[in-house]
């Protein structure tokens, strides 16, 4: 697969330089932290592995006045029934996320519908620390039963987090057993300064994910107060929908998109129809529902979605852009 990913990805991922390069490996690790849920707060899990590695300015960096932030997002499809009747198509989603670590060097990596197996795994297969925040307890489909959303750091320091469940939501859920959409935001430390990174999962159906979009823009934006901020995602939206009045239409007028809006994310293959041993089959993705939103700093770098149907993987596509971020001073 690595073959197949590096000539479809060559033009948008090899030709970007990244100025930056790896400081030696903070070797105090492995460690990892959970922070219990409350009655209104997620359940946190932070987890460092033994050889983490923080981005400096390399020479040529250290005389630039901008640095090119690779930022990826990807929707792994662990712990969902489509996908847990084949176990090779997360073990592969998982082999995407830590491939494309080591080919475009990203400063953040967000994660949707992860498990805590997933999530250690690919903290320990990317060198980064990262947070999880649980959406679920107790997922019969993930080994450790926690499921939900995290952030991968590779390109900061984290200082501050804030998680929780989005507020909009069918009022019978009950978030101790059922799964309850939340958003995760971090404050990073980086040698461009302090940056503000969130990811969320937004519900299925457009009549709460409309009104969750427009929850995650405001609550992100306030507590990135000021900082230039990221927000990433599969937002079960069209950009059509995003658009609509009761959405969030001022993405579109505060923020820039690096996904190619015209390409679709999801879904890459058909589902199982109910019976999990009839192979899932290719399709042509038919909807853009994932999302890389950044601040109107500086300049962007736009990118396709990786769809791969040759070997199959999450039923989402693999997204990414850049990031041409002034930096401080200049």
């Amino acid at each position: 697969m690595a073959v197949a990913v590096t000539m479809t990805m060559s033009f948008s991922i090899l030709s970007i330089p990244v100025y930056a390069e790896s400081a030696p490996p903070v070797t105090a690790g492995p460690t990892s932290r959970v922070i219990e849920a409350t009655d209104d707060r997620p359940m946190i899990l932070e987890y460092t592995p033994a050889d983490v590695q923080q981005m400096r300015p390399s020479a040529a960096g250290s005389a630039a006045t901008s640095v090119n932030i690779p930022i990826h997002h990807y929707n792994l499809c662990a712990g969902n029934d489509s996908c847990v009747g084949t176990p090779a198509l997360k073990n592969r989603a998982r082999d995407l996320v830590a491939f494309f670590r080591g080919v475009d060097g990203p400063w953040f990596i967000s994660l949707n519908e992860v498990c805590r197996e997933d999530f250690e795994d690919l903290t320990t297969r990317t060198r980064s620390a990262g947070t999880m925040v649980v959406s679920l307890g107790k997922n019969p489909d993930c080994e450790k039963g926690w499921f939900g959303n995290a952030i991968l750091h590779p390109g900061g320091a984290k200082v501050d987090g804030l998680a929780r469940f989005l507020s909009t939501r069918d009022e019978d859920l009950d978030c101790t057993t059922d799964e309850c959409r939340t958003m995760l935001c971090l404050k990073l430390h980086t040698y461009a300064g302090g940056m503000t990174v969130c990811t969320t999962h937004l519900e299925n159906e457009p009549e709460w994910a409309m009104p969750q979009a427009d929850e995650y823009l405001r609550t992100a934006t306030g507590y990135a107060d000021g900082q230039p901020k990221v927000l990433a995602g599969d937002f079960n939206l069209t950009p059509d929908e995003l658009r609509e009045p009761e959405a969030a239409p001022a993405f579109y007028t505060s923020m820039r998109e690096l996904v190619f809006e015209d390409r679709a994310t999801m879904p890459t293959w058909k589902d199982h129809d109910g019976e999990p041993l009839t192979p899932p089959q290719p399709v042509t993705p038919t909807g853009h529902v994932d999302y890389i939103w950044i601040d109107r700093t500086g300049g962007w770098g736009p990118r396709s979605p990786y769809c791969p149907s040759d070997v199959l993987a999450s039923d989402h596509c693999f997204t990414n852009g850049v990031w041409l971020f002034p930096l401080p001073g200049t």
